[in-house]
C-alpha cells in the first residue's frame, strides 16, 4: 500500500510533532541514510537520527521505519497532519478514525488519544495515529479496516502507560501534590519508551503499522484499467459488437494517405465525396487508370466496419450516386448536393488535415478516435429511440447533451443503420 504511518504527539515546549513513522519503499538508500532534521528534545526523540527498522517481505518491498521521512515535502506534510490530528481534527467517536483531505498535499485518516503521564500537564498526554495517502477512494475504502487496528494500537499504548502511571501514583501522588503545592514545573516531555517503560516499543509499533500496509494493499489492489479491459472484466458480454471491439479500418501503413488522397482529387472534389462519404450516399469510382484500388482503400479508412456504399465501376448512369470520374489526370464529381452546414464529425475531419502540428501518423489516429466518438454517439442514441421512441423528449435532450444538432441528423441516422447492429 502507498501511504505513510506515523505516530504524533505534542510535547510540551515544542507542540505537535511527527515522532516515528513507516512507508513503503524500493530503494536500499533509505533504509541506511540517517533521518533528516534536528531533534527538539528527548520526548521528541524515538530511534534516533542513524536508526531504521527494515521488513522485506517476499515480493522485494520494504517497509521501512525511521524518525522521519526522506522527502522534505512529505515531512511537512506529515508535521501538518500531526499538528491538525492533535489539535482540531478530532472525532467524538472513541471506535473511528477521523478523515479529512487536502487536495495540494493528500488525504489524512487519523486517531488520536490520550496516555496517562504523572509529569505532564493535566496527567496526560496527547498522541496520535495518521495514515498518509493520495488516493482518496482508495483510503475511504480503507478506513474501517485501518481504523480499527488504530484503536487496538492506541490501547496497547494506553495499557502500558497506565502500568507505569499507577506505580508512580502509588509512590506518590501527583495530584495532591500539585494541589498542595500549587505548583509543578513540566519540564520536557518524557520519550515513549520511559513512559510506557518498553524498550522495544518501537519494534512493536514498526511491526503494527507494517501489518496495516501489507493489509491494506492485500485488501483493495489498485489496477488501472482501459475502459475496454475493465469492460471486460466486469461484463464481457457488453463489449461484444461494440465499439470496443475493432471496429475502425485505420491503418497508418496504407500506402495513400487521406493528405494524399485530398490533394489528389483536389479540395472541392474531396469535400464532396467526403460528405458522401460519411452520410450514406453511394459512391461510384469511375476511373480511366487503376489507381481505384487505392482510393477505394482510403476512402474506407474514414469509416468503421460495416457496408460501406463504394463501388468501382466503368458506368456511371445511375442516379442519386455520387460518381467520382478523371479526366485528363483531373478529378471530377458530378454531386453537388452540399448542404449549407456540414455535419460535425466531417469538420473535425477537414479540420484534423489542415493541422500542420498532426503528422500523417498522428492523423491516423486522431481519425480513428473521431471514429469511436461518433460511433458511440450513434449506438448511444439508437438504444434511448429503442427505449423511448424516435420523437420522445429523452431523445432530444440526449442528442442536446451528446452535442448532436440538426445538420447531424443525416450522419448519425445513417450510422445508426449502418454500423449499430
Amino acid at each position: 500500500m502507498n501511504a505513510i504511518i506515523g505516530l504524533c504527539h505534542f510535547c510540551e515546549a515544542h507542540g505537535p510533532r511527527p515522532l516515528f513513522c513507516t512507508f513503503t519503499t524500493d530503494e536500499e538508500q533509505h533504509t541506511t541514510e540517517s533521518s533528516k532534521g534536528p531533534v527538539e528534545c528527548s520526548g521528541c526523540t524515538s530511534l534516533g537520527p542513524d536508526t531504521v527498522l527494515v521488513t522485506k517481505d517476499d515480493n522485494g518491498i520494504m517497509y521501512c521505519s525511521r524518525e522521519s521521512v526522506p522527502n522534505d515535502d512529505v515531512t511537512a506534510f506529515l508535521r501538518q497532519a500531526a499538528l491538525r490530528s492533535i489539535t482540531c481534527e478530532v472525532s467524538w467517536d472513541k471506535y473511528s478514525g477521523i478523515v479529512y483531505f487536502s487536495e495540494t498535499q493528500g488525504h489524512v485518516l487519523s486517531h488520536m488519544f490520550h496516555m496517562k503521564d504523572t509529569r505532564a500537564r493535566g496527567l496526560k498526554r496527547l498522541f496520535s495515529i495518521v495514515v498518509l495517502m493520495k488516493d482518496k477512494m482508495f483510503l475511504l475504502n480503507l478506513t474501517p479496516v485501518l481504523s480499527e487496528h488504530m484503536k487496538k494500537i492506541s490501547n496497547e499504548l494506553q495499557q502500558l502507560a497506565e502500568t507505569v502511571y499507577n506505580n508512580e501514583q502509588s509512590i506518590c501522588s501527583q495530584r495532591a501534590l500539585r494541589l498542595k503545592t500549587g505548583r509543578h514545573e513540566f519540564g520536557q516531555s518524557r520519550p515513549l519508551m520511559q513512559l510506557t517503560n518498553e524498550t522495544d516499543i518501537f519494534k512493536r509499533l514498526h511491526t503494527h503499522f507494517t501489518w496495516m500496509l501489507k493489509t491494506g494493499a492485500l485488501i483493495y489492489s489498485e489496477t488501472l484499467y482501459t475502459s475496454r479491459e475493465l469492460l471486460n472484466k466486469l461484463q464481457p458480454e457488453t463489449t461484444r459488437r461494440s465499439i470496443f471491439e475493432d471496429t475502425c479500418l485505420v491503418d497508418s501503413n496504407e500506402k495513400l494517405s487521406i493528405r494524399n488522397l485530398a490533394n489528389v482529387l483536389a479540395k472541392d472534389v474531396f469535400i464532396k465525396v467526403l460528405y458522401c462519404l460519411l452520410t450514406g450516399v453511394k459512391i461510384v469510382i469511375s476511373l480511366e487508370q487503376n489507381n481505384s484500388t487505392a482510393i477505394l482503400e482510403a476512402l474506407k479508412s474514414l469509416l468503421p466496419k460495416g457496408n460501406i456504399p463504394i463501388e468501382i465501376s466503368k458506368s456511371n448512369s445511375q442516379l442519386n450516386v455520387c460518381v467520382l470520374e478523371e479526366c485528363q489526370n483531373i478529378f471530377h464529381c458530378n454531386w453537388n448536393n452540399l448542404p449549407f452546414k456540414n455535419p460535425t464529425l466531417m469538420n473535425k475531419i477537414l479540420n484534423a488535415m489542415n493541422n500542420d502540428k498532426f503528422c500523417d501518423a498522428v492523423l491516423v489516429q486522431h481519425l480513428k478516435s473521431l471514429q469511436l466518438e461518433w460511433l458511440g454517439i450513434a449506438k448511444t442514441i439508437k438504444l434511448s429511440i429503442l427505449a423511448s421512441g424516435q420523437n420522445a423528449d429523452a431523445v432530444k435532450n440526449l442528442k442536446k447533451i451528446l452535442g448532436v444538432s440538426q445538420h447531424d441528423e443525416i450522419l448519425v441516422n445513417y450510422w445508426m443503420v449502418a454500423f449499430c447492429e
